[in-house]
């Protein structure tokens, strides 16, 4: 299930019911969760946020990680290429100085393709 846009206002009909606590309810009772942001609605780098918000509505923390990482790349059919850390898929890797979904967090290092690319 994609779960989404949830950062803005109820701006489509099928969004008027929305709440941040739905993502966690839903892998609570065993649904398979992608949290989305609809892009262009949200920007894609905004993701993080959307995670970190279901978290703090009652998400569990590693069930918001598998809704933008390995849950999206299933549901679109890509998880032989991305969605987890493993022998033969394309590395890209985002390493931070505490937990991606907070705020404040800080990006460390940032690897494409296994190559270190520099951040701004």
């Amino acid at each position: 299930m994609a779960v989404g846009p949830s950062l803005t206002h109820a701006s489509k009909f099928e969004l008027q019911n929305k709440s941040w606590a739905t993502p966690g309810v839903l892998a609570k009772a065993g649904c398979h969760v992608s949290i989305i942001t609809d892009n262009s609605v949200i920007p894609q780098q905004y993701l993080p946020l959307c995670a970190g918000m279901a978290v703090k509505a009652g998400m569990d923390e590693f069930d918001a990680l598998k809704a933008i990482t390995i849950n999206p790349a299933e549901h679109i059919g890509v998880a032989d290429r991305v969605g987890t850390l493993e022998v033969g898929k394309d590395a890209d890797v985002v390493i931070t100085n505490g937990c991606p979904f907070e705020v404040m967090t800080e990006t460390r290092a940032v690897f494409i393709d296994g190559n270190r690319v520099d951040t701004l």
